[in-house]
């Protein structure tokens, strides 16, 4: 069971610990400070999520002048690793442009975890689930904002019909480009081949898909654009480090 709250911060609020388990996720709303990690310091500032990794020696402070309101969330698990390291990368921030939407999604986990009946379990599952889904659209954003606008382009075409093929041709057309120039921008920007964005979107597409009642593998498989199930089934637990099924069963996903 996840751990959460919201905190107005005074100027002297600060928190150092040693270790603790799994990932800090912290939503600055106002105000700012700093994030401690080993001898690495990030300031943060307001709409900006940030994650905290606790296997390292860790601290997060307010900022004396303008201390900061923060929700935070603390998450275990395989499914959070995977998520966590596909959308923060090794910056660990995410600008937030829809800070009321995030807000909301917390007010609503409050909501679940105040109640005690007997699928509350499954419920947060489905509110972790979606705020993976609202990092990644703001995510992409920010990517969106930086990228050349070839890769944009492209991006926002796959992203958009992530069950299609997209041989190298329809990529290459899309983005206007020959494949060694594509390659290299994806490469200087995205830190991954097209192939590799392109099986990322269509696995967080897919546990989207796998959170709703009665929807049935294969056909998720399908939707998501994969030949089969068991190319399905092979892609997703290279990604996420289960299959698809075990995902959906696991306390890291729906309980069902």
């Amino acid at each position: 069971m996840p751990r959460a709250g919201h905190v107005i911060c005074g100027p002297d609020y600060a928190v150092s610990r040693l270790s603790s388990p799994g990932f800090d996720l912290l939503y600055c709303r106002e105000g700012q400070g700093t994030i401690h990690i080993g001898d690495e310091i990030r300031r943060i500032g307001p709409s900006t999520c940030a994650v905290i990794a606790g296997d390292r020696p860790h601290g997060h402070f307010a900022d004396r002048q303008d201390p900061w309101v923060l929700y935070w969330l603390r998450i275990t698990g395989a499914e959070a690793t995977t998520m966590i390291r596909m959308l923060f990368g090794p910056d660990g921030r995410i600008p937030i442009a829809r800070g009321a939407a995030i807000a909301d999604w917390f007010a609503r986990l409050f909501d679940l975890m105040r109640e005690r009946g007997k699928n509350q379990e499954l419920l947060i599952n489905r509110q972790i689930a979606e705020l993976w889904s609202l990092l990644n659209a703001e995510r992409l954003a920010m990517e969106s904002d930086r990228l050349p606008p070839a890769l944009t382009r492209l991006i926002a075409a796959m992203g958009d019909r992530p069950e299609l093929r997209w041989p190298a041709e329809d990529m290459t057309a899309t983005a206007r480009l020959s494949g060694a120039q594509l390659r290299r921008l994806f490469s200087a920007h995205l830190h991954m081949t097209p192939r590799e964005w392109l099986r990322r979107q269509r696995i967080q597409r897919a546990q989207d898909l796998l959170l709703r009642q009665g929807v049935k593998v294969s056909w998720v498989a399908e939707t998501c654009g994969f030949s089969d199930i068991y190319h399905f089934s092979r892609e997703f637990r290279r990604v996420v480090g289960m299959s698809p099924t075990a995902w959906r069963q696991s306390d890291s996903g729906s309980s069902r």
